[in-house]
């Protein structure tokens, strides 16, 4: 299974747009939340299938993703092409996808399961973004 939107005519690749009710975040504490709920979204089955523009079922992914805030501020700069200002803490995640038409399922474990390594929530601004 691979949900993602695929690849716009601009070349713009997997990202699409998404209700602002989906993302409450508060960079300056680290916590925050992304959420979505029976998303529409194409499943391509495999990376390489979804980047050579190959074909794709209707599909929908659900996921709840949420930062803890519980962390140290970081500030990383180069002073010219990087900004990076976040709060480091920990992030928990659960994952759900339906392929519509061959009925393929996948779960994730509950969010409550998952364990983060690194997370961390706050403002990137890089390359051509990058606005000092």
């Amino acid at each position: 299974m691979d949900f993602n939107p695929g690849i716009a005519a601009s070349g713009l690749f997997w990202t699409t747009a998404i209700p602002d009710d989906a993302v409450d975040a508060h960079p300056g504490a680290g916590t925050g939340r992304y959420a979505l709920s029976k998303f529409p979204v194409p499943d391509y089955h495999t990376g390489l299938n979804s980047v050579t523009g190959g074909s794709s079922d209707p599909g929908i992914a659900s996921f709840d993703i949420r930062w803890a805030g519980n962390g140290r501020s970081t500030l990383q700069t180069d002073g010219s092409l990087f900004s990076f200002d976040a709060v480091v803490s920990s992030a928990t995640v659960e994952w759900e996808g339906l392929n519509k038409k061959s009925g393929a399922h996948f779960v994730s474990d509950p969010r409550s399961t998952s364990h983060s390594l690194y997370a961390a929530l706050g403002h990137l601004k890089n390359g051509v973004f990058y606005r000092p």
